[in-house]
């Protein structure tokens, strides 16, 4: 009766040997495959890192208009909200007469006030916000490089092919976990578990391979999983040790393998940490709130010396030809300064709040997936080198049979 509950191929198979046996058929699989790489590509749809830097300091960088600042709607309708602003100050400044007796020139220093204050501080934030994103990358590219050291540490003792292939698994996994879930943060999810789940039904399209089923039961139960993966992989390296196939606890490589999984979990924390913790809102939404106060008074002032210019050209006020071609000159200098420069500030403070959050906005996202997928090409790599030297013997830590 007990035997009843398996399939007829399998009754004769004890589970936890059936258990051993999906293991090895897992731990065989290869790290890495074309659907991944697909995938990867389907992520990583805009890579802001790959791009032709020889253009750039050409006139061909104004024809690079994918992934660049100007590429946002938001930013647009900021303008064309100044041009209407613009335009109905011309009109009512047109129909004042005695607006010709505004100086122009005091209008210019109206508009202009809050420029430098405003680009200093945008300096700030933008330098800040890039120093983040250098500092995630960082992070992320250090736990990849755990991965890759484990692996090293794991070849040069002689561990066993599938002792390998575990923890080379629960890295990638971890690897992958991570990616997946920091994209998921800028999602609306009210509910932890449905984040989850979406991830691991990500994960499951391309690489269901990754996680044994009795592995995924127990990793779906957290929020943090990928964290929780180098728990196993401590305790299997405590395990290991225990059984003679690595450098007993007291040893100092003992003690160098396990710093490279305290290095695997700092740089997990580090990556979350710089993106969790954003700017406070004080400090941005203040800086906010300078930019689009600064573009309304520099609106206000170049539809004021616009209406002004009007009324000239109409001969209202007896204006002279010297004054006239003055204040021609003063609207074109109007112009650069109370148009021009407020769309560059707002085009400076998209750009900072989008490299502040790495893993939120296409246009500055980290390049992770391909990433990983370089790094498991570089796990392939090594194993298949690690285990065909050319004129010695494989090395083996733990005495063979």
């Amino acid at each position: 009766m007990a035997a009843s509950s398996f399939p007829e191929s399998q009754q004769g198979t004890p589970p936890a040997a059936d258990a051993e046996i999906t293991v090895a058929d897992a731990e065989r699989q290869p790290l890495l495959d074309k659907r991944t790489r697909r995938f990867a590509d389907d992520l990583d749809e805009w890579d802001s890192t790959q791009y032709d830097i020889t253009k750039i300091t050409s006139w061909r960088a104004f024809l690079m208009l994918k992934g660049c600042a100007w590429d946002n709607s938001l930013l647009w309708n900021s303008l064309g909200l100044g041009m209407l602003l613009v335009t109905a100050v011309t009109i009512a400044t047109a129909s004042l007469p005695n607006a010709v007796l505004i100086d122009p020139d005091k209008l210019a220093r109206l508009g202009s006030f809050l420029n430098v204050f405003v680009g200093l501080l945008l300096g700030f934030f933008l330098s800040s916000s890039m120093n983040r994103w250098y500092g995630c990358v960082n992070a992320f590219l250090e736990l990849l490089d755990a991965v890759r050291s484990m692996q090293m540490q794991m070849t040069a003792l002689g561990v066993s092919q599938e002792r390998q292939s575990t923890l080379s698994r629960y890295g990638i996994l971890s690897a992958w976990l991570l990616h997946l879930s920091l994209c998921m943060e800028s999602e609306d999810h009210k509910d932890v578990r449905d984040k989850t789940g979406k991830v691991w039904l990500i994960l499951d399209k391309f690489r269901p391979d990754l996680a044994l089923p009795q592995e995924k039961s127990k990793l779906m139960e957290h929020k943090e999983s990928y964290a929780l993966l180098w728990t196993w992989v401590a305790s299997l390296i405590g395990r290991m040790s225990q059984d003679g196939e690595i450098p007993p606890m007291a040893s100092p490589t003992y003690g160098r393998i396990l710093h490279i999984v305290q290095q695997a979990y700092g740089s997990i924390r580090d990556v979350r940490a710089l993106h969790m913790i954003k700017t406070p809102f004080i400090y941005v939404h203040t800086l906010a709130i300078l930019v689009h106060v600064n573009n309304i008074l520099n609106a206000i002032a170049f539809g004021l010396v616009c209406g002004i210019t009007i009324l000239a050209l109409m001969g209202i006020g007896h204006q002279s030809d010297s004054n006239l071609a003055n204040l021609l000159t003063t609207l074109f200098l109007q112009f650069c300064f109370s148009m021009l420069a407020p769309v560059l500030y707002l085009a400076l403070l998209d750009v900072s709040v989008c490299v502040a959050q790495p893993f939120t906005y296409q246009d500055a996202r980290i390049p992770a997936a391909r990433f990983i997928v370089g790094m498991e090409e570089d796990l392939r790599n090594a194993t298949h080198i690690g285990n065909h030297p050319v004129h010695w013997e494989k090395p083996s830590f733990k005495k063979r049979d």
